[in-house]
């Protein structure tokens, strides 16, 4: 699959890949931003996708998107079972 562009793209995805009970983002789903799923069943997005996904998607600057997912994302982790995992890339694509 290409690029990953909305919430329905990541669950064929990962229906496709055999996973069950997968706890995703959505509104926003930051399909484009969405790298894997962890051992434990848990979905994996990149940070700093994330950050560009509202830029280009909500036309918010760099810190617009910071703020955002700092402040409403991180912190409702805590509320969700499973919840997905947000990792910091240290390496350059």
């Amino acid at each position: 699959m290409g690029e990953l562009k909305t919430e329905n793209d990541v669950k064929e995805l990962i229906i496709d890949y055999g996973y069950d009970d997968v706890n995703i983002f959505s509104n926003p789903d930051y399909a484009s931003a969405f790298i894997g799923i962890s051992e434990d069943n848990r979905a994996v997005y990149d940070y700093d996708k994330m950050v560009k996904f509202l830029m280009d998607k909500d036309g918010m600057t760099d810190i617009e998107a910071i703020e955002f997912i700092e402040f409403n994302t991180i912190r409702a982790l805590p509320y969700f079972e499973n919840s997905p995992i947000i990792i910091h890339n240290l390496v350059s694509d």
